[in-house]
């Protein structure tokens, strides 16, 4: 009778060593996949930024920010495409200077909106034919997961302080 009531001590005991084991080993998977996360999510600058950034760089003036929800009214973008964007225009339409950058859900997504953004460049020039001008200096660029559209005299130095921006992260 001893023996059972040691044998079931050692099983019990085993049993609760196992279950202590195998949940330390589950709060440090958890936790380390935590610190995974946060420390990817804290490489992404937000779209806002990089242009903010951009703008400084360049010493552009008069540039308005475009709010989020207005960002539709000119680029036609479905759902799920990109996770992030921002827009800043000219405050003298003589001038015609926009800047964008977006953050891509997916590498898929980039197809989609390349079609977007070139879908609002055409209805833009069909629209400033006798403009200012800017079409002729449109740049995009694409550093994964960011995509930058440029519309200005210097659109090719815009787009280098992008890639600058993106590549010092």
């Amino acid at each position: 009778m001893k023996e059972k009531i040691d044998k079931n001590k050692i099983v019990l005991t085993v049993c609760l060593v196992a279950i202590i084991v195998a949940a330390t080993f589950i709060i440090v998977l958890f936790t380390l996949s935590a610190q995974n996360t946060e420390k990817n999510s804290k490489n992404y600058l937000t779209t806002n930024t990089i242009i903010s950034r951009v703008i400084k760089k360049m010493n552009y003036e008069n540039l308005s920010k475009i709010s989020d929800e207005n960002i539709s009214k000119y680029y036609n973008i479905p759902d799920g495409v990109v996770t992030d964007s921002a827009m800043y225009i000219s405050n003298r339409a003589d001038i015609g200077m926009e800047l964008a950058c977006f953050r891509l859900s997916s590498e898929n997504s980039e197809k989609i909106l390349m079609d977007s953004v070139s879908q609002y460049l055409s209805s833009k020039d069909t629209e400033n034919k006798e403009g200012s001008g800017q079409l002729a200096n449109i740049k995009m660029d694409t550093v994964y997961p960011y995509v930058f559209v440029a519309i200005a005299s210097d659109s090719e130095s815009a787009s280098s302080a992008f890639k600058e921006i993106i590549n010092s992260q």
